[in-house]
């Protein structure tokens, strides 16, 4: 079980697993490779991708000021969403921006269950969240953008127009997301990082079902 005195294994330098200078080099490294990679880009991907910057930047400072960093970090983290589907298909597009939003809600989710682990640590450091601001009441929170994430990612498949095999598979997720909802209670701080460490398997399940969805218009 995960407390607040022993950190969770996915914070791999706060838990002693990787070593802070590592860290740095593999920071380094990632960063110099980047513009290696932007190179085969265009001049208005590598914009937006620059843009992400700034919003990263002020990312830590909003549990100072808002109950709701969440939905930053939700806006944040899936920024490259709108990048890559721009790419693909040439345009973000009505489809684009509904994933885009789908993503996002299940950002705020799994950040909430995430928080309700920090709780105790965060009302001591006189910090914000939703956990802090809610308390039990969080679950409720998680279950409804978990809803929202799901309706978003059915209207995008309607949209996207992706073929029957993608609906069992947005089943499945759906289902795996519900599991997080009855699991994550946010009382247990082992309970939602177990909830929490499935996010990964959550990720290649709607990946699996849009590639599934894909394949069955090609028939």
């Amino acid at each position: 079980m995960c407390s607040a005195s022993t950190p969770a294994p996915w914070r791999p330098v706060a838990s002693g697993r990787l070593a802070a200078g590592r860290a740095l080099v593999l920071c380094v490294v990632v960063g110099a490779a980047a513009p290696l990679v932007m190179g085969f880009w265009s001049v208005e991907a590598v914009v937006w991708a620059a843009a992400k910057a700034p919003l990263a930047a002020v990312y830590p400072y909003m549990k100072r000021v808002t109950h709701w960093p969440h939905v930053w970090l939700g806006i944040t983290i899936n920024w490259t969403l709108p990048l890559v589907y721009g790419l693909l298909t040439g345009g973000l597009g009505l489809g684009g921006g509904i994933l885009y939003g789908a993503l996002i809600c299940w950002s705020v989710g799994t950040d909430v269950i995430y928080a309700c682990q920090d709780r105790e640590a965060d009302v001591r450091a006189g910090v914000r969240s939703a956990a802090v601001l809610l308390g039990r009441r969080s679950r409720v929170l998680v279950g409804g953008v978990y809803a929202g994430c799901v309706v978003l990612l059915a209207w995008f498949g309607v949209v996207a127009g992706l073929g029957p095999l993608y609906w069992p598979g947005l089943c499945v997720v759906a289902g795996q997301l519900g599991w997080q909802v009855w699991r994550a209670d946010p009382a247990d701080v082992g309970a939602c990082g177990r909830a929490f460490g499935t996010n990964p398997l959550c990720g290649l399940l709607i990946l699996l079902a849009v590639l599934a969805g894909r394949i069955g218009t090609l028939g």
